[in-house]
């Protein structure tokens, strides 16, 4: 096949010049075939040149062309960029006409057992199931995507979904920004929960309904009941192959269909109304899905179930002794479906470019997902004397193992933080500290208030986002937050926070069961793959502060542990900058002369 014209389908209607770091980037893909990989480091323009690949498969032929993102926000991102491209959203972005006094969003409504709702878009011809009807927002945005017009862009779920499991797309050409996360991006979208809250509604409803498949319901809910019970109560635990196949024996003597079967027959009957019943038939809709899927998925946590010989996915029970005035769930069980390399493969088309600013090892993103292809990293063109990475040679080292007073020496550290952050503060210059627990981030908040500083942070009513906000528009001269809530998805440019604190790597807790099913599949193997990780957690955090040219910026690694493998992760354009040989207070008077 003739190679991409790359170049010549580059926006310049949108950019006026390609970046360096594109030209680059374009050079080395031509040529090559099959799957694309790239470390395309900040402010590279990413986003162009993955709608630039999306417009040289289109000229060559190719329709049915995909940008996906992480997240609605990056979504919105790129439509803002390229508003040639179609958007697609799930449905919980979208109103639903049929109940139009209640206001409700197209997620909440009981979809599939509305065949006559007139607002029902045909995914074949477009129109409604009645004329003259306003087309379902939902639907009819799907059917807009189908007739690939542009290329689409859309959420990691969304893809998920449409592509693998309702067959509703067949791609050929497809962009994943911000591969590293793509696989834990698609576990917790395949995530599987079924509680006792959900199991007793719905045997409440179905006892005039479908009596045989409700007595098998109730069965199953006071097996879960027992198992969590005896084994998780207050605590989440991993289940053991004999615990999962005692669940999945009960739950396989409902059947999904014959239910659905049965609750048609009430609604044509007049037992059941689609309007003045809404709220049971949508419990009995999530419980015939929760059901179906819940089958499918506990059957691959078991060993003997599967082609590979090992358990592709996870169990976990949790249960609460005492319940609080709202709380409704007392009992539960989740299935986490972890081995999602097959299912990656077969979304993905030969021609997929995927990126990312922090791959950092090739392999092991092929490990957790299952992609391989041409690699390569490309420089930064940032001045890298603008940017400083500390690792002080006299803080301690955080791990457990090697600390023999670990809460008293981690204590020490985060009030050290606090009182440089402050002295960072009286120049006039603010800082963003990342730490891995909520513990953590409450004694910092402790420390900072003790110290003087004015620092900020989420909760009380106020999310993340909206913190982040504030803090950009000038509220406070520090930001605290874990690495989950403000590690990476926040620009902090233009000296808003010239100064990170980085506590520690944020290895897997002993006590969750993803770490512990990790430790039984994968054995010692399992440090590559957590190390990866906090590399890629480590490169995150470093690039919230300088996001353009002019950005000046300093990281201070703080814990011993990242001595193990900061090096390691840094790409080579970015190894000038690491600062390995000096005491902390080296570090704070080489960064104070660097920003003042």
């Amino acid at each position: 096949m003739k190679p991409l014209d790359l170049i010549g389908s580059f926006p310049y209607d949108l950019y006026p010049t390609i970046r360096v770091s594109q030209r680059a980037t374009f050079e080395g893909m031509k040529g090559v075939e099959g799957k694309l990989i790239r470390q395309l480091p900040v402010g590279s323009g990413k986003t162009a040149i993955g709608a630039t690949y999306l417009y040289a498969l289109r000229k060559q032929g190719k329709r049915r062309l995909f940008y996906i993102a992480p997240n609605k926000t990056l979504v919105e991102q790129v439509h803002t960029l390229h508003p040639d491209m179609k958007v697609a959203y799930g449905r919980n972005e979208h109103p639903c006409l049929y109940y139009p006094d209640e206001k409700l969003r197209a997620d909440e409504i009981p979809c599939s057992l509305l065949g006559d709702c007139p607002h029902r878009v045909d995914q074949l011809t477009g129109e409604t199931h009645e004329e003259g009807a306003i087309p379902c927002p939902y639907l009819q945005q799907k059917f807009e995507a189908k007739q690939m017009l542009a290329p689409v862009v859309c959420t990691n779920a969304f893809f998920l979904y449409t592509v693998l499991f309702s067959e509703e797309f067949e791609p050929e050409g497809v962009v994943i920004d911000e591969v590293h996360r793509l696989a834990q991006s698609i576990r917790s979208v395949l995530s599987t929960e079924i509680t006792d809250w959900k199991v007793q509604r719905a045997v409440d409803v179905l006892d005039e309904v479908s009596p045989r498949q409700c007595a098998k319901l109730a069965a199953f809910l006071v097996s879960m009941r027992r198992l969590v019970k005896r084994h998780a109560m207050d605590k989440e635990v991993l289940l053991e192959e004999d615990q999962i196949k005692r669940l999945y024996e009960a739950l396989m003597t409902v059947n999904p269909a014959m239910l659905q079967s049965e609750v048609r027959r009430a609604i044509s009957s007049g037992k059941l109304d689609k309007r003045a019943d809404r709220e049971i038939l949508k419990q009995l809709e999530d419980i015939m899905r929760s059901v179906r899927r819940f089958q499918h998925a506990l059957k691959f946590a078991m060993t003997g179930a599967t082609e590979r010989g090992y358990p592709l996915n996870f169990v976990i029970a949790f249960g609460k002794s005492e319940m609080g005035e709202h709380d409704r769930v007392q009992y539960k069980i989740v299935v986490k479906d972890y081995y999602v390399v097959p299912l990656i493969k077969k979304l993905l088309p030969k021609d997929t470019l995927v990126y990312s600013a922090t791959i950092v090892n090739p392999e092991l993103l092929a490990f957790e997902t299952g992609i391989k292809g041409d690699y390569a990293s490309i420089p930064s063109g940032f001045p890298i004397e603008n940017a400083r990475i500390y690792l002080p040679t006299n803080t301690a080292n955080l791990s457990v193992k090697s600390m023999s007073d670990s809460k008293r020496e981690k204590t020490k550290m985060i009030r050290l933080i606090a009182r440089t952050a402050k002295r960072f503060a009286n120049k006039g210059i603010r800082s963003l500290v990342i730490v891995v627990s909520n513990e953590e981030r409450t004694k910092f908040l402790e420390f900072a208030h003790e110290e003087g500083l004015k620092a900020i942070s989420y909760g009380n009513g106020m999310p993340p986002r909206e913190c982040a906000k504030r803090f950009r528009d000038g509220e406070g001269d520090c930001m605290v937050g874990t690495t989950a809530n403000f590690g990476e998805g926040i620009d902090l440019p233009k000296k808003t926070a010239p100064v990170i604190f980085c506590l520690r790597p944020g290895y897997p807790r002993p006590d969750d069961p993803q770490t512990q099913f990790e430790e039984r599949r994968f054995g010692k193997r399992r440090w590559a793959l957590w190390n990866w990780r906090v590399m890629i957690d480590l490169l995150q955090v470093r690039g919230r502060n300088i996001r353009s040219e002019k950005d000046l910026g300093v990281t201070f690694l703080i814990s011993q542990q990242f001595r193990r493998f900061a090096w390691g992760a840094l790409p080579d354009w970015l190894e000038p900058a690491y600062r390995g040989d000096l005491s902390f207070e080296e570090c704070v008077k080489d960064a104070k002369k660097l920003l003042v």
